[in-house]
């Protein structure tokens, strides 16, 4: 069964937003301090029906920081991101008129958010939206490859800091992968 339930966050609306759910039956956070979005964009949880729009863009924006892998790990990966990824978690989009920007996919556990996914589609870079969605989720871990030196950056940027390290990534693939924590 998929986990997503449609819920728009209209930043000029936020107040009235904060007592809808998130696809795991949560309560949202509440957005009134939520994150500064560059104008014309809103901030929404995913639904079954952005499954492949958000794959497509996963894929496009991890073929521009994950340059270590193959086209046919990406082929490989593509499937298992859209039919067992996206749907275990919770997502959130942050979109425009055009089409979905962004996304972030959590899962939270004994109080703890681990951060599985996040992916701006490169025409996207440099607006904030990465930070916009790394402040909506608020995770206390992410695992990044350690071939990310971008990743790797931008989660030292808003205060992740190396615990460990895999030799593996969770595919099996000899690509090393960096887990990061932030502080509370």
């Amino acid at each position: 069964p998929v986990r997503f339930r449609f819920v728009l966050y209209s930043w000029s609306s936020v107040a009235s937003s904060t007592s809808s759910m998130t696809g795991s039956g949560r309560a949202a956070r509440p957005t009134s301090s939520g994150p500064d979005l560059p104008p014309g964009t809103r901030l929404r949880a995913a639904e079954e029906l952005d499954l492949d729009d958000l794959t497509d863009l996963w894929e496009r924006a991890a073929r521009t920081s994950h340059g270590f892998m193959a086209d046919g790990d990406f082929a490989d990966a593509a499937p298992y991101i859209r039919d067992a990824l996206l749907p275990s978690m919770d997502v959130w989009v942050v979109e425009d008129g055009t089409g979905a920007l962004g996304f972030a996919g959590a899962r939270t556990d004994a109080g703890l958010t681990h951060l599985e996914l996040l992916y701006v589609d490169p025409p996207a870079h440099g607006r904030g939206i990465g930070t916009a969605l790394v402040d909506h989720v608020r995770p206390t871990s992410v695992e990044v490859y350690a071939g990310n030196a971008h990743g790797l950056g931008f989660y030292a940027s808003h205060g992740f800091r190396p615990l460990r390290s895999h030799t593996h990534d969770a595919f099996g693939r000899p690509f090393p992968v960096v887990h990061l924590v932030r502080p509370g």
